[in-house]
């Protein structure tokens, strides 16, 4: 039987293959460097390579290769490997294109895309493991950002920072209004499910009425709301304003109501009331259009359609509505 195979290395050099560890080197040259490490602290050969999971040739290969190049042996030669069929330029042209364009991409039809404008043959799975580095599959939100009036934004915001810190030292009462709409038929999302097999969401016979909802939500204290089958008309709005206003006026307290420029809101009507509501103490704040992101109620909107309603069926709106209480 021959000799083992075995490197040694001075002093100075241990501490260079250590060092490597933390520097931003190939994780093949890091892993190289802890094999004849490990090889010249006493490790054999087949012992190197069951923690690896490498044959043991390829761990003999490195400890050759270290005994007649030294630290060049570490990195691979100029020229090795398949030469990637996409360059830097491509990615920023992808990138570009979700950055500017006014639609979604899924990673075919970037493939696609990426084939018929730059010849840049990709399939749909490399492409995305080339794009996870820095691009995430995520869902698209519909966005009115290039209808805002920026300084109407910026002032409008000054003044809600005010109101949100007296209501935070007690001097006022603060909530939000606003409406929102839901069907008994919700979209089927992805869902977990059994191998091979494809769960089905069975419609029922009738799609039943929409269900509107009107609140209030005053943060950490209240979030108070109605549920109307149809639309929130002028009557619905007007009641439970009437019924904040009886509220600011019973218990003293000044109530500020941050709410849209929703029709229902600025209707003739509603606005003759204002002066009365006001004498009772509660006050409206319109936020500037095209802002609802600025209302903290779209949150909870958008927790009951996302977590609690999305992917069901209801049989009809009335056990629609015992589902959200």
């Amino acid at each position: 039987m021959g000799a083992r195979l075995r490197v040694f290395l001075t002093r100075e050099q241990d501490q260079t293959l250590l060092n490597l560890r933390s520097l931003e080197v190939p994780q093949k040259v890091k892993d190289r460097a802890e094999v004849i490490r490990l090889n010249a602290h006493g490790w054999y050969v087949e012992k190197i390579a069951v923690h690896f999971d490498w044959d043991k040739q390829t761990v003999r290969d490195v400890l050759h290769k270290w005994r007649k190049q030294g630290l060049e042996s570490l990195w691979e030669l100029p020229g090795r490997g398949l030469k990637p069929k996409w360059k830097e330029e491509d990615v920023v042209f992808l990138e570009q294109c979700l950055r500017i364009e006014p639609r979604t991409y899924n990673s075919s039809q970037l493939s696609q895309k990426l084939n018929a404008e730059r010849n840049v043959q990709l399939s749909p799975d490399r492409l995305r493991r080339v794009l996870k580095k820095g691009i995430n599959w995520k869902r698209a939100f519909e966005s009115h950002k290039g209808k805002q009036d920026p300084v109407a934004r910026a002032n409008k915001q000054a003044d809600l920072d005010m109101l949100e810190l007296a209501a935070a030292t007690g001097e006022l009462d603060l909530k939000y209004l606003d409406e929102s709409g839901f069907c008994a038929w919700s979209e089927p999302g992805y869902t977990y499910y059994f191998q091979g097999e494809q769960k089905r969401l069975e419609q029922t016979k009738r799609r039943g009425r929409r269900l509107s909802i009107i609140g209030f939500l005053q943060p950490l204290l209240s979030f108070v709301y109605g549920l109307v089958i149809g639309g929130v008309n002028r009557k619905s709005y007007i009641q439970m304003m009437e019924q904040e206003a009886e509220s600011a006026q019973r218990t003293g307290r000044t109530r500020v109501i941050v709410q849209d420029n929703g029709p229902i809101h600025r209707s003739l009507e509603v606005q003759k009331l204002w002066s009365k509501w006001e004498c009772m103490g509660l006050y409206i704040f319109f936020l500037p259009k095209y802002c609802s992101q600025m209302n903290p109620i779209e949150l909870e909107w958008q927790h009951l359609k996302k977590n609690e309603l999305s992917g069901r069926i209801f049989d009809d709106e009335y056990y629609h509505c015992l589902c959200r209480n």
